[in-house]
């Protein structure tokens, strides 16, 4: 009967030990409406650079922070995937699209896709052949805006 509280106080001191290794979380600055490139300088805490002040919306946002990501690799930067964040929302900029999160440990989820010719678009917005044959160009509906 008397290991039970110090079995009970073993487990408490570990679980505080493993709590204090635990890496602290990104967090997302307050400012509204502003769209940020989130970079991270080597041994210091992750930067929040201003990409665009007074952006409309998320999608605004996305778009970028995408050239963003095209411009890093047309001067020859390595990374294939950039992350941002707007109005608290995490946005990870990839060559198949835009994922988002409202953390940034947290799951993805497909918020734009890459049309074939570069465009940012809804996932559905793809027209997919019912034989799954990808080797074909993938067409896309008649209705979408042109391109400016």
């Amino acid at each position: 009967m008397a290991m039970k509280p110090v079995l009970w106080l073993v487990a408490g001191a570990a679980s505080l030990m493993l709590a204090g290794c635990e890496k602290t979380a990104v967090e997302a600055p307050d400012a509204k409406n502003v769209c940020f490139h989130i970079g991270f300088p080597k041994d210091q805490p992750p930067k929040f650079n201003v990409i665009k002040k007074d952006v409309p919306s998320l999608e605004y946002c996305a778009a970028h922070l995408d050239a963003l990501r095209i411009k890093f690799l047309s001067i020859g930067s390595p990374r294939k995937e950039i992350v941002g964040v707007y109005n608290g929302t995490f946005l990870w900029s990839t060559p198949r699209g835009i994922r988002i999160s409202k953390n940034f440990e947290g799951p993805a989820m497909p918020f734009l896709t890459k049309a074939p010719d570069g465009r940012l678009v809804i996932p559905s917005a793809f027209e997919v052949p019912r034989d799954r044959n990808f080797s074909e160009p993938q067409t896309l509906p008649d209705n979408l805006p042109e391109k400016k």
